[in-house]
């Protein structure tokens, strides 16, 4: 990626990232309907979970289909740790999701999967899940198993570097997801979950 690429997808993220910083806290997200979800684009999706074995950020191999199938509703992100520019906006916005439902995030199933095996290891997920003070869980593994993982939810752009901002969510047992690409607002995510019906 050339540097005027990479400076023409930094800037929107940055400037996304204060919007939603200065935001107003629990209880009081902006409307669903604000400049900053203009651009989200909703889709419904089936997709087939791989047979994959990944690694938590406490150090635990598991399979990802019952990782992702313990009976809640779901949401899942792509992340690396070491990303500056869409990552942290997405995290923002899963953050402030989860602040939004209060008690009741504990029933959300969080699943965060790196993008960058090769550098995300199992103490670098804990320290970034740390520092963030989030919940949910973090899995890396293999570059096999990251990008058939990639594959399957159509995420793979071929290079970290080259991600999108996208976030997927699923009612329990249900074979479709709502599938949000683009700078999703936490508003607009809360909003998502609340529309989704179990199979």
């Amino acid at each position: 990626m050339t540097s005027p690429d990479w400076f023409v997808r930094l800037v929107p993220a940055l400037l996304l990232a204060v919007a939603f910083l200065a935001a107003p806290a629990h209880g009081h997200l902006p409307a669903a309907g604000s400049d900053a979800t203009a651009a989200v684009r909703r889709s419904e999706q089936r997709y087939q979970i791989p047979a994959v074995q990944l690694l938590t950020a406490d150090g635990r191999a598991q399979a990802l289909r019952p990782l992702i199938d313990d009976g809640r509703p779901v949401v899942l992100t792509f992340l690396y740790t070491s990303c500056t520019t869409v990552c942290p906006v997405t995290s923002h916005v899963i953050d402030e999701f989860v602040r939004a439902l209060g008690p009741e995030a504990l029933q959300v199933n969080v699943v965060s999967v790196s993008i960058d095996p090769d550098h995300d290891t199992v103490a670098r997920l804990a320290e970034h899940a740390r520092s963030r003070g989030a919940r949910g869980t973090f899995v890396t593994g293999d570059p096999q198993s990251s990008e058939t993982v990639q594959r399957a939810f159509d995420a793979w752009r071929g290079d970290k570097m080259n991600h999108d901002a996208v976030i997927f969510l699923r009612a329990p047992a249900s074979p479709v997801w709502v599938r949000l690409d683009g700078l999703v607002s936490p508003r607009r995510l809360l909003d998502e979950y609340r529309r989704l019906k179990p199979a």
